[in-house]
């Protein structure tokens, strides 16, 4: 047995009564081995109460440490030997552990209730109601080790005589029957943590799963914790443009001292820091700000086609769209007519020409809102420009020049129209009854929304990629049918005809 002057727990509570902290030794005294004691135990109280303040109770998300689990009954287990006992489920690492008024306890080997070697369960009876309510739970406790169990605190090596002890934690597994919540409050020195709720049957010693609830508590990790703070402070604190590009400020074009109105949200979340807003790099003068609008004036220069950003004490957003700053000139106009520029679709990469007049300051063209195309040469017709990445279907093309924006009347589509296999079998199998599937065979099918027409009959679409679509027959189609599939790009239609037959 360990020997001390006082003991060190009965020290420890007598000094956090007072309200202690810490304790200094004094020079020129005798050293007390209750003063060293509680030096170390008020350093150990502090940091677990923190701990059990500001982290909590619980075990890391999908850790099994502690679970309560029915035992199964089998071929080779009698139900009896699972009566009145459950399984106490191990971690699946050293590092799995459970916290508990900030102390680690660990269990590394599944175990049963029974072995604990406790009281023996009882089993629930009628006078107790249909159904009695138990509750598991773990009481922690530290242990002292000394000489009699650890060898090496014997120091036999040198001094030959045990001159301190170890403390570990310990723990068991208790029920409290017929009670909701674990008995408070805990003996000094021990610290309880709800593990599960176990709702059994009255006469029914067995325990089933269904009448297990966990109660244990998930402590998430700090980087969980900074992920979910972050998404948090994105959605309440952090600004937004309005999410439609063509709403996000008006009007998209001016000159200096244009007003411009900026739409969105959090823009006044942190009332007294200032807001910023920038053209591009230049920053503009903030006239007002509202939750959902901020009112700017534009400065005597800008750069001619710019993104706006938005500058908050909870961050920073840019808008998709682009704003065209107008220095005089003529604006640019695209040629009257049917054909405003060639060709009228295609995909990534694809020169298009641009017919038209008062292109000669062309500062940007971009392809929808915010896909900013290649300028590769200017033409006595025009201007040529390339695809960019990234686009599918109908989009409209805009030109920014010193003398203003314009956009075509007509939109480009971009992206491959679908084609049928060129050579071989373009569907497969060629007849059919109506609800067969059937499979067919090209390319650049993948561009939604994608529909197919036996005829005039829609089909219903089971799947599609970028060179076979499977679809079923209509079930009002009879006879011969060329098919049809259509894009967000265009459409082709088979060269042969799919027969249907009837049953």
């Amino acid at each position: 047995m360990a020997d001390f002057s006082r003991p060190p727990s009965e020290v420890l509570a007598q000094t956090l009564g007072k309200g202690y902290v810490g304790a200094h030794i004094e020079q020129g005294v005798p050293v007390l081995d209750r003063d060293l004691n509680l030096q170390h135990d008020l350093v150990s109280s502090t940091v677990r109460s923190i701990v059990s303040s500001f982290v909590g109770d619980g075990v890391s998300v999908g850790s099994k440490v502690f679970e309560i689990r029915p035992i199964p009954v089998d071929a080779d287990r009698p139900a009896s030997e699972s009566n009145n006992d459950f399984w106490i489920l191990a971690g699946a690492s050293v590092s799995d552990a459970c916290l508990v008024g900030g102390v680690e306890v660990r269990n590394f080997a599944k175990l049963r209730y029974s072995s604990q070697k406790l009281p023996e369960l009882t089993t629930p009876d009628r006078e107790q109601g249909p159904i009695r309510e138990d509750v598991v739970y773990l009481d922690v406790s530290m242990s002292t080790v000394d000489g009699s169990t650890d060898k090496d605190l014997l120091n036999r090596g040198d001094i030959g005589m045990q001159t301190s002890v170890r403390l570990r934690p310990s723990w068991v597994v208790r029920v409290a029957e017929g009670k909701p919540e674990p008995p408070a409050p805990a003996p000094p020195g021990h610290t309880y943590l709800p593990l599960a709720r176990l709702r059994r049957e009255s006469d029914n010693p067995a325990i089933a799963s269904w009448m297990i609830t966990d109660l244990r508590q998930v402590i998430l990790p700090l980087t969980e914790v900074r992920r979910q703070l972050d998404l948090v402070t994105r959605l309440l604190l952090r600004p937004y443009f309005d999410p439609d590009p063509l709403k996000q400020f008006e009007p998209v074009r001016g000159g200096s001292e244009t007003p411009v109105t900026l739409h969105g949200r959090n823009f006044n979340v942190y009332a007294d820091q200032p807001v910023k807003v920038f053209f591009g790099s230049v920053s503009v003068d903030v006239i007002a700000t509202e939750a959902t609008r901020i009112r700017t004036i534009l400065p005597k220069r800008l750069e001619r086609v710019s993104k706006v950003t938005i500058e908050t004490a909870g961050g920073s957003v840019i808008s998709d769209a682009l704003f065209s700053f107008e220095e005089g000139g003529e604006p640019p106009l695209f040629r009257d007519g049917p054909v405003a520029f060639t060709p009228r679709s295609g995909g990534k990469d694809v020169d298009v020409t641009l017919y038209g007049t008062n292109f000669d300051t062309t500062s940007a063209v971009w392809f929808g809102t915010n896909a900013m195309a290649e300028i590769v040469r200017m033409t006595p017709e025009g201007l040529i420009v390339r695809v960019p990445d990234g686009l599918l279907g109908p989009v409209p093309i805009s030109i920014a020049t010193a003398g203003g924006v314009t956009t075509a009347r007509e939109p480009f589509i971009a992206g491959w129209a679908p084609e049928f296999a060129a050579s071989g079998v373009q569907f497969t199998p060629d007849t059919g009854r109506a609800g067969d599937r059937v499979r067919l065979s090209g390319r650049h099918f993948d561009a939604p929304p994608v529909a197919v027409f036996f005829g005039t009959l829609p089909a219903e679409v089971v799947s599609v990629d970028d060179e076979l679509i499977v679809v079923t027959v209509p079930t009002q189609a009879v006879g011969p049918q060329r098919i049809r599939v259509t894009t967000c790009v265009g459409s082709t239609v088979s060269d042969d005809s799919f027969t249907v037959v009837s049953r």
